[in-house]
């Protein structure tokens, strides 16, 4: 592209995954993994017990699926700007990794592939429909590939080895191993790169001192705290994950290729051109113009080792595979960016390619000026046929859900749409304990007889019937 087109077309690019990012702000909202957090960075931000996290009393009264410093942030958001900023600091960080991928592509190979790169990575549903949301996927996203950038560029000075390792240890403080994969991943890929051992050592030892924050967390826990995090974490959530302990999740080792081949578009044709311009074809067919072959064997390599290595704990789930779809934008914007540049090869050509960007930021600004995120989740039943009845309660208040398999989904909105305090049951019982005036019950739970004494039904819809206790 030429100067000036090339840095408007990355820019309109950015414009329009923005647009898409807060897209689903516009609507109703029932994310599980992102209302859990939310609730527990709320108490994080009332408790200040900033190493005791909690969700609700009926679970996980003691939070220990996850470390506590991920959370930190999201804890005070709200405590500076109420839990209304947790979205807009969601987006900032998943922007900010739109950010580093387009450097990293403007680098390996222009404008036209950091335009590329952030149109695949921006476009993508499970990156930006998510990336507005308090999941920990967006902090990790950002810090795992703050970690990689350094080496995408192939640069083997100590500044950049030193920096990855920094960004990688504060990405294993989020999320454990995966904070980890990528830096070691782009480590062994300049090392094959460069055929030097030095440098695969150099990868493995900065990988293992990248672990040492959350390492020593943990032994000083077993040794001289509670001992909470050693088991809850390490024991319970990461070696049983590892192993196959915990039997959520289960998966077979190709499932990361799996849902990479269901959710990575519409960039997984372009990764398949990147693939194939991995492939060093005959000077008469490739001009060698960058990005070059050999940038694109590098990301191939990259990608494969990081996939690699999300194939190996016995329990998946999907959204592990965000750490690979950074690298994998970018290999898929190497593949593409010489037939688009061919492609627009005219002046011409290039006004319509500039025009077509600027269209498709009008469609997404319009897509949110028109609430179009109501059309992206429909709402739990206590946020709509229920809604009268549940907005009678007040915050803090007892509410049964009896459900199996358990509804995490129903738990995750009441606590945090409603700061409800919800129990979980199996079944309906006569007496309650927690004191709930209201229970949500699936349908194929309630028994056949006349309710337990103390419940009358007061309405239904969907697989729910509402009850009340007089």
């Amino acid at each position: 592209m030429s100067p000036r087109a090339g840095p408007a077309a990355a820019a309109l690019a950015l414009a329009f995954s923005a647009a898409v990012l807060v897209a689903p702000w516009t609507g109703h909202v029932d994310d599980v993994d992102a209302q859990l957090y939310q609730v527990v960075a709320r108490h994080l931000a009332q408790d200040h017990a900033w190493l005791d996290p909690r969700y609700v009393p009926g679970v996980h009264p003691h939070f220990r699926e996850h470390l506590p410093f991920g959370l930190w942030p999201w804890a005070a958001a709200i405590r500076l700007a109420g839990e209304s900023a947790l979205p807009p600091l969601a987006a900032a960080f998943t922007f900010c990794t739109l950010l580093l991928v387009a450097w990293a592509a403007r680098r390996l190979g222009g404008w036209t592939t950091a335009t590329l790169a952030i149109l695949v990575l921006g476009a993508n549903e499970s990156f930006t429909i998510y990336g507005g949301r308090p999941r920990l996927d967006p902090l990790l996203l950002l810090l795992v590939t703050a970690s990689v950038a350094p080496l995408w560029t192939w640069s083997s000075g100590k500044g950049a080895w030193a920096l990855g390792a920094l960004f990688a240890a504060a990405a294993s403080l989020v999320k454990g191993p995966f904070g980890l994969l990528p830096f070691l991943a782009a480590g062994l890929t300049l090392a094959w790169e460069r055929r030097a051992l030095r440098l695969a050592a150099a990868a493995a030892g900065l990988t293992a001192l990248a672990a040492v924050p959350v390492s020593a967390f943990l032994v000083a826990d077993r040794l001289w705290g509670a001992g909470t995090w050693w088991n809850g974490y390490l024991l319970v959530q990461m070696l049983a994950s590892a192993t196959g302990g915990r039997l959520d999740g289960l998966q077979p080792p190709w499932f990361p290729l799996e849902t990479l081949a269901g959710r990575f578009w519409p960039g997984l044709p372009l990764v398949a051109l990147g693939a194939a311009r991995a492939v060093p074809w005959p000077a008469t067919l490739d001009p060698g113009e960058p990005p070059t072959p050999a940038t694109a064997r590098r990301l191939l390599l990259y990608s494969v080792l990081v996939v690699a290595g999300l194939m190996v704990p016995e329990r998946k789930i999907w959204h592990h595979a965000l750490i690979a779809y950074p690298g994998l934008a970018l290999l898929g914007a190497v593949g593409a960016a010489p037939v688009v540049r061919r492609l627009l090869s005219g002046l011409g050509r290039r006004r319509i390619a500039l025009g077509a960007l600027g269209a498709l930021v009008v469609l997404g600004l319009g897509f949110v000026g028109a609430r179009g995120g109501r059309l992206i989740w429909k709402p739990c039943v206590h946020a709509a046929e229920f809604a009268r009845e549940f907005d009678a309660l007040s915050a803090g208040d007892p509410v049964l859900v009896v459900s199996e398999p358990p509804d995490w989904r129903i738990v995750a909105g009441l606590a945090a749409e409603r700061r409800l305090e919800p129990w979980m049951d199996r079944r309906l019982v006569p007496g309650d304990e927690h004191g709930a005036r209201l229970a949500l019950v699936q349908r194929h739970l309630l028994p056949g007889a006349p309710l337990p004494s103390g419940w009358r039904e007061v309405d239904s819809a969907r697989d729910w019937v509402l009850l009340r206790r007089d």
